[in-house]
């Protein structure tokens, strides 16, 4: 399932800082919202090949051309979608986690593998126990080549091929939670009292789970998420800073076998805009994390009273302190959203209040300079900000994916589902 910066005067589509001129785009297509009921389903997982756009549905996944229109292909799946990830092979390959089990007794059993390029599901596995039961999971993510999915029960892993590499031990005194996937791969163990477990995190050897660098955690940290493997990042939430979400990053330096860290960031107290789900490792959005910088990259809380509303901060990895700041628009919020193939950040500027589109923009993470890429036309802006609360964004090849994570029925027989998904691109 692990997303600044700006300058948009209203009605304006030139970036303001360079001269350039913002690719005037529209909504080029819409996915209409199933009919589910009043319980809310999961339908998390947004991707993009070089040949599809591809969204998560209801107990299934779909593939689109890459401007929208007809389903080229369609993947059913056995139950509702539990968890997915960003994360993708170079060949289109990424797991999904959903529901197995009888209809009246519904859990998150089952991991498949995707072909995004081909349409096709390559495998599908379940983990029996010991004792005979089937393994519940949290989280799935890919990593070096490798499946790996985790929860309290333990972690499993697969080869791409569908080979089984390893599975929890029954009555472990440790257990992987979850994984942190992307060019490495690196486990998250609870150890001891499941109640007030102490935790560590380990970089492994994905074929093999042999354990290349431990860090120890300190102890009374319990909630600590994976936020990029290479180089490796942690975010931490300390409960004794009395902030909510996550206090702070941890920079590992993971070249030996006991871990140490580089530099602690605090980030916490309401200053940046980190979202991430308590108890799941690789779930956080709003930030990127640049190798080549050596640098993550984080956009600042919004402040109305400000001369823009947010900005977008580089923290140096090394030494912990800022390395430079991209100011944003007067009047409408930017959301990080990830690195692009050149390891350029990328950012979403949200729409605004007085009826803009969004737009998306290139921050180069070592000058600084923000390049307009792309800006949705006022007609589309009710739509696109119905995505803003809660939605998947997306870009890739020129477009903007924007996607609905949860869907229900709306409570009143007279009002209307918007979009499932929606592609937003220059005609």
């Amino acid at each position: 399932m692990a997303g600044g910066i700006w300058f948009a005067a209203s009605g304006d589509t030139s970036s303001g800082a360079d001269g350039e001129k913002t690719p005037q785009a529209r909504i080029l297509s819409e996915i209409p919202t199933p009919k589910v009921g009043k319980d809310p389903v999961r339908v998390e997982g947004l991707w993009t090949t070089d040949r599809h756009f591809v969204k998560a549905g209801v107990k299934k996944v779909t593939g689109y051309p890459l401007a929208g229109g007809a389903a080229q292909w369609e993947i059913s799946l056995g139950g509702e979608i539990c968890w997915t990830t960003p994360h993708v092979t170079p060949d289109g390959l990424t797991p999904v986690l959903f529901h197995g089990g009888d209809r009246d007794n519904p859990v998150c059993t089952q991991i498949g593998l995707l072909d995004l390029r081909q349409g096709t599901l390559r495998w599908q596995h379940e983990v029996t126990g010991e004792y005979g039961h089937r393994v519940m999971f949290d989280e799935v993510t890919v990593g070096g080549g490798t499946v790996a999915a985790g929860g309290s029960d333990g972690g499993a892993a697969w080869s791409l091929d569908g080979a089984a590499l390893w599975k929890p031990e029954e009555d472990a005194e440790c257990r992987d939670v979850g994984y942190g996937g992307g060019a490495g791969l690196v486990a998250v163990r609870h150890c001891g009292d499941i109640s007030t477990p102490t935790v560590d995190v380990q970089t492994l050897d994905p074929k093999t789970r042999q354990v290349r660098s431990t860090y120890q955690v300190a102890k009374g940290i319990e909630y600590l998420h994976v936020l990029s493997t290479a180089p490796l990042v942690l975010g931490i939430e300390d409960e004794r800073k009395q902030s909510t979400g996550v206090t702070d990053l941890l920079a590992i330096d993971d070249g030996a076998a006991r871990a140490t860290v580089r530099s602690t960031i605090g980030v916490g107290g309401d200053r940046y805009e980190v979202d991430c789900q308590p108890s799941v490792v690789e779930s956080c959005t709003g930030l990127a994390v640049s190798k080549g910088a050596d640098a993550a990259f984080l956009a600042t809380e919004q402040d109305v009273d400000a001369a823009t509303r947010n900005e977008v901060v580089a923290l140096a990895l090394g030494t912990g302190k800022e390395a430079g700041r991209t100011p944003g628009s007067p009047d409408a919020n930017l959301r990080v959203l990830g690195l692009d193939a050149d390891g350029s950040v990328l950012a979403y500027q949200e729409t605004t209040l007085g009826g803009d589109g969004g737009a998306v923009w290139r921050i180069d993470p070592r000058s600084h300079r923000k390049t307009p890429l792309l800006r949705n036309g006022p007609e589309g802006r009710d739509t696109e900000a119905s995505f803003e609360a809660g939605g998947q964004v997306h870009y890739a090849r020129g477009r903007l994916y924007l996607g609905q994570e949860l869907i229900s029925d709306p409570d009143e027989p007279t009002e209307r589902n918007g979009p499932l998904a929606i592609v937003i691109g220059v005609p």
